[in-house]
């Protein structure tokens, strides 16, 4: 009995509410408006307890499941979306850093791959294309230094060293992870 008087007693103040709303709202098309929103609110109240009686418990969001056509599931379409413009973005990111990085030490970058978590949190390894930026012409100043030829170790080009330790120092990244390739030009 007590529900009874519980459902009583909301249909009530909704009608209190309605008729506060009736004499706030203005003149005009829009009385009618809010007139008709708080009539079907009304019905959903007055017909839930036959919902009940019947049975029927289905969510509001189920109600009209029937009649309504059923809309394709677009989430993983949506999430493969944003990965891939998240990934061409963050590489693109990349890509401006390290040209821009190794531009401050007249290198020119000819491509330049990353692989990095799935997260974007963090990069694994870099892979790189590079050749020296060409210097002005100077007036040629002869000097000869001596050469000490060490034939057991091979010898890295200076070319490499410099970009290894510029990008491992960037990123924080050890520098076995770092492949470097000199382009020709």
């Amino acid at each position: 009995m007590s529900a009874f008087f519980d459902y009583l007693r909301n249909i009530t103040y909704f009608l209190l509410f309605a008729a506060l709303v009736g004499f706030i709202a203005p003149t005009g098309k829009y009385r009618k408006f809010v007139s008709l929103v708080m009539g079907f609110i009304l019905l959903v109240m007055l017909l839930q307890p036959i919902r009940h009686f019947t049975g029927g418990d289905i969510p509001v969001n189920q109600w009209f499941a029937g009649i309504l056509p059923e809309a394709a599931d677009t989430s993983t379409t949506y999430h493969t979306w944003r990965d891939t413009h998240l990934a061409a973005a963050f590489e693109a990111q990349l890509s401006i850093q390290i040209e821009g990085l190794l531009a401050r030490n007249n290198i020119t970058v000819h491509g330049a791959s990353f692989t990095y978590s799935q997260d974007f949190g963090h990069i694994t390894s870099v892979r790189v294309g590079v050749s020296r930026q060409e210097e002005p012409r100077r007036v040629p100043f002869i000097r000869i230094e001596p050469v000490q030829i060490n034939r057991d170790t091979p010898q890295e080009d200076p070319l490499v060293n410099e970009v290894k330790n510029l990008i491992s120092g960037f990123y924080n990244l050890p520098d076995t992870h770092i492949y470097v390739e000199i382009v020709g030009t």
